[in-house]
């Protein structure tokens, strides 16, 4: 399941060579933060955070019962 990159704020994608928030993980430079999010570990928590709003925006509209 292959998500659609999040645009992020400048601010926030300035600092997304160096930590994912996701994951709690520190990169040392722009190669590692990239190859972290192209793993099967941030891919993974990034489905989890999309299913969570999913659900959240589901139960909001109160569609399930």
């Amino acid at each position: 399941m292959d998500t659609a990159p999040v645009i992020a704020s400048p601010y926030q994608r300035r600092d997304s060579d160096r930590y994912c928030g996701l994951c709690a993980a520190w990169f040392n430079n722009p190669l590692m933060a990239q190859q972290h999010y192209d793993g099967k570990k941030h891919k993974k928590n990034a489905a989890r955070v999309a299913l969570l709003e999913q659900l959240g925006t589901t139960l909001d509209m109160g569609e399930l019962r």
